[in-house]
């Protein structure tokens, strides 16, 4: 698909690099209110979705770098977006459900480099979207791509650091997290022309119905 990479790329660092890089990221616990999840519930493969969080600092420090891990649970991923096929014998068992489009996810209102939106880290399931001011909001985008349908649920987990001692905390004390559901359908999106003369895509229902009629069911 033109324009689209694969699911995340690496940035190439080791495990021992990334633990250096933030041995003195300040620790302690960053009050956050994730303030908006979404993503389309209903969704058509070979269609291109938005997902979007955005997570406000609440208290009164710098955040170092608000981050976010990306899953499909109970899916075995290990790539954001993936799951694992559980096929034998495979070199490489991670296959995407959505492919992230080139130059994201990235930090909403900001111009990013094409590569990962400047957000890519060691893991390919974590996305750093940098320092937070108190008081500020980071707006996060994952632009997708629908490839296999199915029904899914994309698991996010808001950290306030890479290192592991600077730790996002919800005002119930625990680390923001939670589920967006997704229904991927392999439905061609059909449209019809309204009575005002208007092209507009049929209803899920509507191109069940016609896909049944085509193969001759009642």
């Amino acid at each position: 698909m033109t324009g689209v990479t694969a699911l995340a790329m690496s940035s190439g660092c080791g495990t021992d690099e990334v633990g250096a890089q933030y041995a003195n990221e300040p620790a302690g616990e960053y009050p956050v209110e994730v303030v908006r999840a979404s993503f389309k519930p209903r969704q058509t493969v070979s269609e291109t979705y938005d997902m979007k969080l955005a997570v406000r600092n609440t208290g009164d420090e710098t955040i170092p770098a608000m981050s976010t891990v990306i899953g499909l649970p109970g899916r075995g991923s290990t790539l954001a977006f993936a799951y694992a096929d559980p096929q034998p014998g495979l070199a490489y068992d991670q296959r995407p459900v959505w492919v992230l489009e080139e130059g994201y996810p990235r930090r909403a209102g900001r111009v990013t480099p094409r590569v990962n939106g400047g957000t890519g880290t060691s893991s390919e399931r974590t996305f750093n979207f940098g320092r937070v001011e108190p008081g500020e909001t980071a707006g996060m985008v994952w632009r997708v791509t629908a490839v296999r349908p199915g029904a899914y649920e994309v698991s996010y987990e808001i950290s306030a650091g890479l290192g592991g001692d600077a730790v996002a905390v919800d005002n119930s004390g625990e680390q923001p997290a939670g589920l967006l559901p997704a229904r991927i359908t392999d439905l061609a999106r059909l449209t019809q022309v309204n009575e005002k003369g208007q092209v507009v895509p049929l209803s899920p229902a509507e191109q069940l119905s016609l896909k049944q009629q085509e193969r001759g069911s009642p």
